[in-house]
């Protein structure tokens, strides 16, 4: 009697499969060379230590180039944010003022020194001051540390820790004050009025062009003290008038004959594109009576201060330690410009005269009387209005602020809306 054994006593075992064991193989042979043309690699780089640090160090590079585009654009956000707050408070304007003034009755009499630019942030400020030996600062004042011995700082914690601001014997004019941009997280300014008074903005024509535009806007902003005009050939959609024009009505302008009369009197500011050697001459000696304040779209012959711009925004002077980004500043004015004009229009209108709601208008001199109690207006607005009423309004010379308007985003501006003076 045969015996079947039973089912669960069987074992079955699998032949191995040619194909995979040659593809073992395969792959244990490729590694092994990496492995060997690894080790020989490491070997000609000077060891495993020194190949590891070099790995390192090249994604670290590898990391903060792919990161730097998000980096720039958080920053390029938080220099319009802060740039936008410094702009569009009404008193920011005049605590600059007042702290280059401030600086300068500190000064005393330092032979040949003077404040320039001024780098704040909220809470602190650092007054840049041109000097051969600059003395150690009287309090409050302190030395600025990390911003070069040439500079002063101090605290603004409250409205007592501010210096007395008379300006010392001898200031011609007031300080004109312009915005250039941001460095390390500071708003950096700049005094126009404090050097020659002619400065060129140099550079990439497109950061240069948008970089004038931005320092003539904040000068044609109400309560900035001066009065812009744009010559021809600086904004192609618009044609001024001619730069000799300018220079001739300016000589035939009689200057201020006391010092009281230049400090109190408005700065004119000319803004033009590419003078020639003469008319950069003519400029000079304006600038150097006192008379004018020149923004030049290129370089100019004579004695200047030149604003190098990059094609990524970067402002560079040596010569008066500058160097600022200068991307956000256009944002930011666009949005200063535009607070001022909803300021205006929330302020009460001012009341007409009786005359002018019942008598037509007939001659310009009759008007005059009439109108001299109204707030200026924008020299933009003007040329709106003469799209509007050819045969009444007169032509007259665009300014900084409305050369920023954007053509399909510009709206018609009020009265009130923009002046080259005080408010």
């Amino acid at each position: 009697m045969t015996r079947i054994p039973a089912q669960g006593h069987l074992i079955s075992l699998a032949k191995p499969d040619s194909s995979l064991v040659t593809t073992v193989i395969v792959i244990v042979a490729v590694l092994l060379l990496l492995f060997l043309l690894l080790r020989h690699v490491v070997r000609k780089r000077g060891g495993w230590r020194r190949f590891r640090r070099g790995v390192a160090r090249e994604l670290a590079l590898t990391r903060r180039a792919f990161g730097e585009p998000l980096r720039a654009f958080r920053r390029h956000r938080r220099g319009v944010r802060a740039l936008s707050r410094h702009l569009c408070d009404p008193r920011s304007g005049l605590l600059v003022r007042r702290l280059l003034d401030a600086a300068a009755a500190a000064l005393g009499d330092v032979p040949g020194a003077f404040a320039y630019g001024l780098r704040t942030e909220p809470g602190w400020a650092a007054v840049q001051i041109a000097a051969r030996g600059l003395p150690d600062p009287p309090a409050p004042w302190e030395v600025a540390d990390g911003l070069g011995g040439q500079s002063w700082c101090l605290s603004l914690d409250d409205e007592e820790s501010l210096p007395d601001a008379a300006p010392r014997a001898g200031a011609r004019v007031r300080p004109l004050t312009v915005a250039v941009g941001m460095a390390d997280d500071l708003c950096v300014h700049l005094d126009l009025a404090a050097g020659p008074r002619m400065i060129t903005v140099e550079g990439d024509a497109a950061t240069r062009f948008r970089l004038l535009q931005a320092l003539a806007a904040q000068l044609d902003r109400p309560g900035s003290g001066a009065s812009v005009t744009v010559a021809d050939g600086v904004h192609p959609h618009y044609h001024g008038e001619p730069l000799d024009s300018v220079l001739r009505r300016l000589e035939d302008t009689p200057s201020p004959t006391t010092m009281e009369e230049a400090v109190a009197s408005t700065i004119t500011v000319v803004v033009c594109a590419s003078p020639t050697r003469a008319q950069s001459r003519r400029l000079s000696a304006l600038a150097a009576a006192g008379t004018v304040v020149c923004l030049a779209d290129g370089p100019a012959a004579g004695h200047s201060w030149a604003l190098r711009v990059s094609g990524r925004g970067r402002v560079t002077a040596p010569e008066l330690d500058l160097y600022a980004d200068s991307a956000p500043l256009v944002r930011a004015v666009a949005a200063a410009v535009r607070a001022d004009r909803r300021r205006a229009r929330r302020a009460p209108a001012r009341q007409w005269p009786i005359e002018s709601a019942v008598e037509p208008r007939t001659e310009p001199e009759q008007q005059a009387p009439e109108t001299a109690g109204l707030p200026a207006k924008s020299e933009l607005s003007e040329l709106v209005e003469e799209s509007r009423y050819p045969a009444t309004a007169p032509a007259r010379t665009v300014t900084g602020s409305d050369l920023l308007s954007e053509p399909a985003t510009s709206r018609p501006l009020s009265a009130e809306a923009s002046s080259t003076g005080g408010e």
